[in-house]
């Protein structure tokens, strides 16, 4: 297998160009000649591969009788080539105890060795402290810094393709998506955060090797200590973390929940280069290839994300309201107060803040040496990026009721101009039976507007603008993102607008009128009047009346 005969990038059979997957046929394609390599197959050679790692483990461990030790009072577990092992455990100070290494399985199928060294990571980690000495975090680094060491750490490498459930906040609505993870790497270690581990990512994966205890030679290592159960849970979560900006992107909010199946993934074992300082509350590591630091001192920070969405609406309408008294601060100052109070309580409903801890990190980072050996990092954001296309696919169902794979569009320009016209003929309503008695009574020579005054419903502007206003900042979202519009993929890539039921948002959805009830019957709003019994009748005679009310002083 091509670049340092691992697993991790999958070649054509055909040609030998990189593959890379396609998440519509859920297989891998040749980007050069459009070969396939079924998942099946990649998964076989890889599970080859590691049958081979293992036999090869067994055999360093005889010929290098490597030395197994364990620390009682944190739980590392550390190998040493035999008569290199330090006494004492390097995370908590305690005594070791030694044994026999026996199991390959206790050794990795891959290494990534440290490229950075360990002056030059000092020196970058002491840097950053002086530089950010304006925070806890820095004050802590310099002062710490006699604790800094390095050391393998063990990970588990995941990738492969993923399926997910995702349900979007404030609907009913479950969708279902594939998508492809390109790798991601769990710690397996107990001795540091996996949070701040995370943080450290990614790695360059084209530089990992088939494992051997020579790089690992005056090395500090830790073993994997962390049981199935356990990795299983991280995997999930990391995979959650990984894959949920493009399902955020995709839904179009933050509000979404993800549940991954991840069965089909390949899963390697790997040690990992760390450089780190554990002291008191204080966890800094840095990535031992690229130089990428994170810190933390379990400080916490409590963000309100979805304040951002009504802070917008409220200054939005406070300005657009206030243009007609030019902009006058009494005006400003009273519609801010209002709307903002109106905002505010309706979109958070079930909300809550996130407290979020507090960590500091430098952008993903690339090491490099020029010819000279002097160490270079480029730190920018795209580093390191997955050239293959990722984003995730959704699966509906089409007219036949066949499961397809869909792109989901949820705002359309049509919908748009309906909502707005919805909107203004709820708040404008009694005009139309104003406007129509105003034509049956008009005399001869008589204008239109003369004897016509629109501004008298205003007891009906007032409550329908309230309904609008309510409508569209909760009603709206759970009327758009239920009926979201389906395109199908076809196999030649192009998309053709699945059929689907009639739907146009609707102010009175919020009230339940238009959908259906527990036995299938649609709900109508004489229906929904009915069922209230004298309430209903009450309720539906006082909106009869205003609207009429204001109809005819528009035009009496």
């Amino acid at each position: 297998m091509p670049e340092n005969n691992t697993p991790l990038k999958i070649y054509c059979k055909n040609c030998g160009a990189p593959a890379g997957f396609d998440i519509v046929h859920q297989t891998y394609r040749c980007t050069s000649c459009g070969e396939l390599t079924g998942i099946a197959e990649v998964n076989k050679k890889a599970a080859e591969w590691k049958t081979l790692q293992t036999e090869s483990a067994a055999a360093q461990i005889s010929e290098g009788k490597a030395e197994e030790r364990s620390c009682p009072s944190c739980g590392a577990h550390i190998i040493f080539k035999a008569g290199e092992a330090t006494e004492t455990c390097e995370y908590c100070g305690s005594k070791l105890v030694s044994s026999a290494l026996s199991s390959p399985d206790k050794l990795p199928e891959l290494i990534i060795p440290f490229y950075i060294t360990y002056d030059e990571a000092r020196k970058r980690m002491l840097d950053w402290g002086k530089k950010h000495q304006n925070t806890e975090e820095g004050k802590s680094i310099v002062s710490s810094m006699g604790e800094f060491k390095g050391a393998y750490f063990p990970y588990t490498l995941v990738k492969g393709p993923v399926t997910a459930k995702i349900f979007r906040d404030g609907t009913d609505r479950t969708y279902s998506c594939l998508g492809y993870i390109e790798g991601i790497a769990v710690s397996t270690s107990p001795v540091l955060d996996n949070s701040v581990l995370n943080a450290m990512e990614p790695f360059d994966w084209s530089a990992a090797r088939p494992f051997e205890l020579g790089y690992i030679a005056g090395q500090n290592v830790t073993l994997d200590t962390v049981n199935g159960k356990q990795i299983s849970a991280r995997i999930g979560a990391e995979a959650v973390e990984d894959f949920l900006p493009q399902v955020e992107k995709a839904m179009q909010t933050k509000g979404v929940n993800l549940t991954p199946s991840i069965g089909n993934m390949m899963s390697l074992s790997v040690f990992l280069p760390v450089y780190y300082i554990k002291s008191g509350k204080l966890t800094a590591v840095m990535n031992g290839q690229t130089g990428r630091i994170a810190v933390t001192k379990d400080r916490q920070k409590k963000t309100f994300p979805w304040a951002i969405e009504p802070a917008i609406y409220t200054i939005v309408t406070t300005l657009a309201l206030s243009a007609p008294y030019k902009f006058s601060p009494e005006m400003i100052f009273l519609f801010g107060a209002v709307f903002a109070c109106l905002f505010f309580a309706i979109m958070s409903d079930g909300q809550n803040s996130l407290v979020n801890r507090v960590m500091l990190k430098t952008a993903a980072a690339g090491a490099s040496r020029g010819n000279d050996d002097v160490l270079k990092i480029d730190e920018k954001n795209n580093i390191l990026k997955n050239p293959f296309e990722n984003t995730p696919v959704f699966t509906e169902q089409n007219e036949k009721g066949e499961t397809t794979h869909v792109k989901i569009r949820f705002y359309t320009l049509g919908r748009m101009i309906y909502m707005v016209y919805q909107m203004l003929a709820t708040i404008f309503l009694p005009a139309i039976p104003g406007a129509i008695m105003r034509l049956l009574v008009m005399k001869d020579g008589e204008t239109f507007m003369e004897n016509f005054h629109p501004e008298y419903g205003a007891a009906w502007y007032v409550l329908a603008f309230f309904i609008v206003l309510l409508y569209f900042t909760k009603g709206v979202r759970r009327d758009i993102y239920e009926h979201p519009i389906l395109y199908e993929i076809l196999p030649d890539g192009k998309t053709r607008r699945i059929k689907q039921p009639r739907f146009k948002p609707s102010v009175l959805s919020m009230f339940g009128i238009g959908q259906t009830d527990a036995s299938g019957k649609k709900i109508t709003l004489f229906g929904m009047l009915k069922d209230l019994g004298g309430a209903g009748c009450f309720l539906g005679g006082m909106m009869f009346f205003i609207i009429i009310g204001c109809a005819c002083a528009m035009v009496f």
